[in-house]
């Protein structure tokens, strides 16, 4: 009965689009609809990590995300008007050694476009109405552009329908956590100067950061701290972003041409359970938090990879259905902890205490100058320290050298017969692969 119902994915981008575009390619039939009528236009979400391109590399999407995207190999923090340090982005485990800055229109854009290469097409101008879910399965009422009505009736949902999430509410899920008091005034514009464009910039003083990240052709994302009064729906004037940079950056500027200002607070909030029945949530859905580090959307799509391939097989009757209960056991630890770090990391680094920006000014160079610092900052920004070492799935298994089951498989070079060849290249996706070696092959860590 399951196979011959489609799995309904309500949200569009890009956490949404991930999961339409796995669960097809794993033969398991998709609908997926968003309420907006077009796709987004905007930036939004910039930065895509490391272990993001690792898993979509294979999936058809990550090489032309390189290609259309801006490498950022470091991030040089600034403060006392000079450069203070460098985190050493080239330093990030893997292939990906760099942070990679590409508008999420585009990602949503070639996520959409694999999703379709596998059959699946985004309905837009579609709204969840509202839906009922038991053992057996999930009836949703949709809502036309038109004003039309259907109920369908799916074997899973997943509300990927961002943080406002209806899914989540019709849950009745809490959504555990705050809102942060200091405001940000955010812009997409050009920047004429001596700003380096194979970098992020991030300039720290006592009332405030500004931190710019490179979008190619001397356009940048410019996000600050928020001194004026004005109300949170006010639109900011180029005026007093410039005054900002005046006052905090050392190096001159002239900032021109935004084609994105606004205001905007962080809330850092995530759900305590990614599961009800029939029915799952994912990305802002589940999960949001500050934009250090880069790490929001990136989250939202592993959560995706983490649930498609077990929904795919409990779907098919190829497994059994407590396998389902593991994805909310892998990723909450994950994103409990990304939301614990990044407004840790949000106070420190944005904090407005005189005491608090000597430290940081203070003790960046000293702890940057240390390889396990940068080893370790480095390996967390990419997210390949994420383990699911404690998934029931992981749990008493074996080790090899330093790897244990649960952990993230590196994208070794592999030498054996027919010459050398990239691990995940030999990895069949649409099923579980055993990976065994013996007498002649040889693993090269890259």
């Amino acid at each position: 009965m399951d196979q011959e119902r489609p799995v309904l994915v309500v949200g569009a981008g890009p956490t949404g689009p991930t999961a339409a575009m796995e669960l097809a390619r794993l033969g398991v039939r998709v609908r997926i609809v968003d309420r907006a009528p077009a796709p987004s236009t905007t930036s939004k979400a910039l930065a895509i990590q490391a272990r993001t391109l690792e898993l979509l590399r294979p999936r058809g999407v990550g090489d032309e995300m390189v290609r259309r995207g801006q490498r950022a190999s470091g991030t040089a923090i600034y403060g006392r008007g000079r450069k203070l340090a460098t985190v050493e982005l080239d330093r990030v485990p893997g292939r990906y050694n760099h942070i990679l800055l590409l508008p999420q229109a585009e990602t949503e854009e070639l996520l959409a476009e694999q999703a379709r290469a596998h059959g699946v097409e985004i309905e837009r101008g579609v709204e969840l109405l509202s839906f009922e879910h038991d053992a057996h399965g999930v009836r949703a009422v949709l809502k036309d552009g038109d004003g039309g009505h259907e109920t369908v009736h799916a074997a899973y949902l997943i509300g990927a329908d961002g943080a406002h999430s209806g899914v989540r509410h019709a849950l009745d899920l809490p959504f555990k956590g705050r809102a942060m008091a200091q405001r940000y005034l955010l812009a997409d514009l050009y920047l004429d100067g001596d700003v380096p464009e194979d970098q992020l910039s991030i300039f720290l003083a006592r009332d405030g950061f500004v931190a710019v990240f490179p979008m190619a052709g001397h356009r940048f994302r410019f996000i600050a701290t928020d001194p004026g009064p004005g109300g949170d729906d006010d639109v900011p004037e180029l005026a007093a972003l410039q005054d900002i940079w005046d006052h905090v950056a050392p190096l001159p500027a002239r900032l021109r041409d935004p084609n994105w200002l606004s205001r905007f607070r962080i809330n850092s909030r995530h759900v305590p359970a990614l599961r009800a029945g029939r029915v799952f949530l994912g990305g802002d859905a589940a999960h949001v938090h500050s934009p250090a580090g880069g790490q929001g959307m990136n989250t939202g799509i592993q959560d995706m990879i983490n649930l498609s391939w077990k929904l795919a097989l409990v779907h098919r009757g190829l497994a059994a259905p407590a396998l389902l209960d593991t994805y909310q056991t892998d990723r909450v630890p994950v994103i409990a902890k990304l939301v614990r770090a990044t407004e840790t990391a949000t106070k420190v680094w944005n904090s407005t205490n005189p005491l608090v920006h000597r430290m940081v000014t203070t003790m960046a160079p000293i702890a940057l100058s240390r390889d396990f610092v940068q080893d370790k900052a480095t390996a967390i920004l990419g997210e390949t320290t994420a383990s699911y070492r404690k998934s029931p799935i992981a749990a008493g298994a074996g080790r090899l050298g330093p790897l244990r089951a649960g952990d993230r498989v590196p994208d070794v070079d592999v030498v054996a017969e027919g010459g050398v060849r990239r691990l995940y290249d030999l990895l069949d996706l649409t099923k579980l692969t055993v990976l065994t070696t013996g007498p002649n092959v040889e693993i090269l860590l890259p």
